[in-house]
């Protein structure tokens, strides 16, 4: 039985964002040549780090030891993005999931047990979208990242929820870290002592949703918060 995403394939093709190609949001031969990383770096400063650790300055409000970015917010990665999220076009997710699967974390084929934690969506956006666009992408990620031979044993979990439905959009730095004080909560009783965290996410813009989270999760005993995203915005 087809579902909903191959009947709209069948009756409306995808156009690939890349090259205008026929049948893919973004096509096999625009896939080989996407998903360049960029160089390893403190997530909040850019200044190059290794392992793409936090810088000491930045560590003072980014409560992330290191987060792993697949690519920049900028071109066709910007426009795979808005596709998913604002077009609704789910067949993008694929295309996201297979770019951050290449280069994957060294938290996840160094550690003998990682928990994958995605940052929970907005209620509200769940509703308008009919999806939530980052469960659809850690699910997948998950799936895809499992048949890699060298990583190490983990699990996918989702521990945070969120408290309100506050839209950060054009916000500064600031008013982002202010907004999201206090924002998540732990869903469900569960020890976290000295256990290592991966947060996951579609986008990085000020870093404020990453360290509201890790501050949760080290105050529900976590040792370690490190992070993956599929982009960060300039």
């Amino acid at each position: 039985m087809l579902n909903l995403d191959s009947v709209i394939g069948l009756v409306a093709p995808s156009i690939c964002i890349a090259c205008g190609a026929e049948g893919a949001v973004l096509c096999s031969q625009c896939m080989i040549t996407a998903g360049e990383p960029p160089p390893s770096r403190c997530a909040g400063c850019r200044m190059l780090t290794k392992e793409n650790r936090t810088c000491g300055v930045c560590t003072k409000w980014l409560k992330v030891y290191a987060v792993h970015v697949s690519t920049d917010y900028e071109g066709v990665y910007e426009q795979l993005v808005r596709a998913l999220k604002f077009d609704l076009k789910r067949q993008a997710a694929d295309a996201i999931i297979d770019i951050m699967s290449r280069n994957l974390p060294n938290i996840l084929v160094e550690n003998d047990e990682v928990i994958v934690c995605p940052l929970p969506t907005a209620p509200s956006r769940i509703r308008q979208r009919g999806f939530d666009h980052v469960k659809l992408l850690s699910t997948g990620y998950m799936r895809h990242v499992l048949d890699n031979p060298n990583v190490t044993d983990f699990e996918l979990k989702r521990l945070l929820g969120r408290k309100t439905n506050v839209r950060q959009l054009g916000s500064s730095r600031a008013q982002r870290m202010k907004q999201m004080e206090n924002e998540y909560y732990l869903r469900s009783k569960i020890n976290l002592q000295g256990k290592t965290i991966l947060l996951f996410d579609d986008v990085m813009t000020s870093g404020a949703s990453l360290s509201a989270a890790a501050f949760a999760l080290k105050k529900a005993g976590a040792r370690r918060i490190y992070a993956t995203v599929f982009a960060q915005k300039n």
